[in-house]
């Protein structure tokens, strides 16, 4: 027998928390555009729309569970909102030469690994909380943002040793952020692996 429908599936769907998420997809774009085109009101549009997702991605959650509006969509669209938002931020970082490739390899290989960990899981039948390391490798990689994106925005772009340095300072900031996105990402390993091996055993 089938469940009747959710009458409040569709205000859920279409709570503030997920507006807020989709909001931080659709200025992801923008702030894009303007970092490329740079000068200071590029690079203070970019850190404005920075601050604005970060904001946005603390209250969703928070707003979504005091308004009871929790649901799949949100739970998909949440952490997909966050890791697009940070990592065109770290390719535009990448494209301006304020962060190594290898720091930006390591951040996507980290978020599609723990993807494909969260999708076994489900598929196991188990639902792999977000951990205190995620969250540790989220407010790390956000403050590093925020901070570069300011460096860059009071270093003089005519003076080019002091362009030299906001990209040297950038990049030691990048190291940090690697650091904790790789521990982040061994610990989902660690925690997931059996969920992992389970499934490997079903199949076999």
């Amino acid at each position: 027998m089938e469940n009747p429908p959710d009458p409040n599936a569709d205000r859920r769907v279409l709570g503030i928390a997920n507006q807020l998420s989709l909001f931080r997809l659709c200025v992801t774009p923008i702030f894009i555009v303007v970092f490329i085109l740079g000068g200071t009101t590029g690079y203070a549009i970019a850190l404005a729309i920075a601050i604005l997702t970060e904001i946005t991605d603390a209250l969703d959650g928070y707003l979504a569970r005091a308004k009871k509006e929790t649901s799949d969509f949100g739970k998909l669209v949440d952490p997909m909102a966050d890791t697009v938002a940070h990592f065109s931020v770290f390719l535009c970082f990448l494209w301006g030469g304020y962060a190594h490739l290898w720091v930006v390899a390591l951040i996507f290989y980290r978020e599609l690994l723990v993807a494909y960990i969260r999708i076994a899981a489900a598929r196991s039948g188990f639902v792999l909380a977000a951990r205190l390391s995620g969250k540790l490798k989220a407010l790390t990689q956000g403050v590093a943002i925020l901070a570069t994106l300011v460096l860059i925005l009071r270093t003089p772009q005519n003076d080019p040793l002091a362009v030299e340095v906001t990209k040297v300072t950038a990049q030691h900031l990048m190291v940090l952020v690697a650091a904790v996105t790789l521990w982040s990402g061994v610990d989902y390993v660690r925690t997931g692996f059996p969920l992992l091996r389970s499934l490997l055993r079903r199949k076999t």
